[in-house]
């Protein structure tokens, strides 16, 4: 039955990237009556993540009519523009929505944004995208950016060749939860990059992106706007007696260590060491950062080797976060201020118990964890660097 419906599906794309090519001339028309004055139409679409639609937010800031789109939620949040998945779950018929919103896209969008692994259209591939619709973007003149997450591009050749530990030291999902395999994740970004008029990328993930551009550093939160108040800082206290608290969001325990310091925290209980540990699995964002407000310690994983948003969630809220940086001078805006702890799992016990000794460090390094936040990773610091991208390639705001 399934491969009776991606056949059906496969027809219906054909005829509907038929009718995207007609649409050439419909949408000239279009552009040149709307064009006065418009702002551009800028879509980002993809995998249901919390930054995807406050990258859209942000460009907003710009000036350009930006909008989220998703065909599916997390537990984590909801709060896209464009949340089809009612539609998308109806039975049978769900596939058609891909179909159409691609056609809209056609007529509507003046640029588009997309993780490496997927655009509108579904694929029979895991994590690659219908390079047709990619074509038919670029005969429309819609320019077209992909952003990488990270399971987009990591393959397992090159990231064990960074060393141990990394990202498949313990992973038990082999060709599910990453690309994986070296050449097929080589040939999807050289297919890429033909249709790509950028393709941006930070941290461990852009070992994977080679020609990439890294400087954007694209997590931004919205520390000012009218839900400000969940990132008010609370600073760990400098005097109290209480137990310290080791705050974690393991929802991929086998890419963040988390055993490594379930470990290390029973140890240093076992001998005395006041500590206590918090695990926030599959909680809705909202509820989980009353959790991270009770944090002396945010703890945000010790294999990957670069910080999560959780990482920068923690720190608005003024925690110390202890991370693995695999190399800090290469994937970290401006490191020389950054106060994330980077620790290892050879040293991370040792990490922990130096700390917890310490609440003045604590107090300091949560200060700085605010103002580095609050510097680089605003709406309008992400903004500001989105806007420099797009004049460096020539393409009005």
């Amino acid at each position: 039955m399934k491969t009776l419906l991606w056949l059906i599906y496969e027809a219906l794309s054909i005829c509907f990237i038929g009718i995207a090519v007609l649409l050439f001339p419909i949408r000239i028309v279009y552009k040149r009556l709307t064009s006065n004055n418009s702002p551009k139409n800028s879509l980002w679409i993809g995998i249901p993540i919390i930054t995807l639609a406050l990258k859209a937010k942000a460009e907003t800031l710009l000036g350009t009519n930006a909008k989220s789109l998703v065909y599916d939620t997390y537990f984590i949040t909801n709060n896209f523009d464009y949340n089809l998945k009612g539609w998308v779950s109806i039975p049978i018929i769900g596939k058609l929505t891909s179909l159409v919103t691609f056609l809209w896209i056609c007529l509507w969008s003046d640029r588009i944004h997309m993780y490496m692994d997927r655009g509108a259209l579904l694929s029979r591939k895991p994590l690659q995208s219908d390079f047709r619709e990619l074509l038919i973007y670029r005969l429309l003149g819609i320019s077209i950016f992909f952003w990488t997450y990270g399971a987009d591009v990591r393959s397992s050749q090159t990231t064990k060749n960074l060393g141990e530990p990394n990202c498949c030291t313990e992973c038990s999902s082999i060709g599910k939860a990453c690309i994986c395999d070296e050449q097929t994740r080589i040939q999807h970004l050289v297919k890429l990059k033909k249709y790509a008029t950028a393709i941006f990328s930070m941290g461990d993930m852009i070992e994977y992106t080679p020609g990439s551009r890294n400087d954007l550093f694209f997590w931004p939160l919205d520390l000012f706007g009218a839900n400000a108040e969940k990132y008010e800082p609370i600073y760990p206290r400098r005097i109290s007696t209480e137990t310290i608290r080791i705050v974690h969001a393991p929802n991929h325990r086998a890419y963040k260590g988390t055993h490594f310091l379930i470990e290390a925290v029973k140890r240093l209980t076992d001998k005395g060491v006041p500590l206590e540990l918090i695990l926030v699995e599959k909680v809705p964002n909202e509820q989980a950062l009353e959790i991270y407000r009770s944090a002396d310690i945010i703890f945000d994983q010790c294999l990957i080797g670069f910080h999560g948003y959780f990482a920068l969630e923690g720190m608005a809220m003024g925690k110390p976060v202890m991370c693995y940086i695999r190399k800090p001078q290469e994937y970290l805006i401006h490191p020389e201020e950054c106060p994330i702890i980077n620790t290892h799992i050879n040293t991370l016990e040792q990490d922990i118990y130096q700390l917890v000794g310490d609440r003045d460090r604590l107090h300091e390094i949560g200060i700085k964890s605010r103002q580095y936040v609050e510097k680089y990773f605003t709406m309008d610091a992400f903004a500001k660097r989105l806007k420099q991208a797009y004049e460096d390639l020539g393409i009005s705001v």
